[in-house]
């Protein structure tokens, strides 16, 4: 009986997340794969945009205030939002969409720094821990179940995209912008300014692509019944 009553559990929880099916013509699957070209020209010009707006037009930097620097703040959110609006709508992934949440709403804290330093230095860590605490005693009370809705939402084919920004923007973007790499590159011509361009850029760059996937794996998610 408990057997069944698991095997019933998982088939309701189960849902097939294909990003094509044979029934679909050739025309519609070259239309979809341009509609993806199109965001992503379209990401890429939005974060030269920024960079240029930010060293071109306004004060020659990037800080706290910098567009550059409120649209990681805003794509970040968006990606937190996605997911919270997906534990809302789809209850038997809401676990596991509750704990990617906050995983984006600790990096949104954190972006907040330089803000919270002016309460106190390091303010930020408190209410990052408090999220994040809040978010893994929520995961765990639902036991293996949460592991279960987490491969669910990796299962959309979406988050291969996702997973790809995290990675570049908490590996590659750091050790692309550590500062011993670049005074070794440029040595005693050295320029903060070219270091900051170059690891800021790529940051927005990885935030936009996490927004998009969020987006489009919450979308398609929702959108399956």
């Amino acid at each position: 009986m408990k057997n069944h009553s698991k095997t019933k559990e998982q088939t309701h929880m189960s849902f097939e997340l294909p990003e094509f099916t044979l029934s679909q013509s050739t025309s519609q699957v070259i239309y979809k794969r341009c509609q993806t070209a199109l965001v992503v020209l379209a990401i890429g010009i939005m974060v030269n945009l920024a960079i240029r707006i930010d060293f071109v037009f306004l004060n020659g930097s990037i800080g706290e205030n910098s567009v550059t620097e409120m649209l990681q703040q805003l794509l970040l959110v968006l990606s937190s939002g996605a997911f919270t609006f997906l534990a809302k709508k789809r209850p038997e992934v809401k676990h596991a969409a509750m704990l990617i949440s906050a995983f984006f709403a600790v990096m949104f804290i954190r972006e907040l720094d330089h803000w919270f330093d002016m309460i106190v230095h390091g303010a930020w860590v408190v209410p990052a821990l408090l999220v994040a605490g809040s978010a893994i005693f929520y995961a765990i009370k639902n036991g293996k179940r949460t592991i279960d809705q987490l491969a669910l939402i990796l299962a959309s084919p979406h988050m291969n995209l996702l997973v790809t920004g995290v990675m570049l923007l908490l590996v590659f973007s750091r050790l692309f912008g550590m500062g011993s790499f670049w005074h070794g590159v440029m040595e005693e011509h050295y320029i903060r300014n070219v270091k900051t361009i170059a690891e800021e850029g790529t940051e927005l760059l990885a935030y936009s692509l996490i927004a998009f996937a969020s987006l489009k794996t919450v979308t398609g998610i929702t959108r399956n019944k």
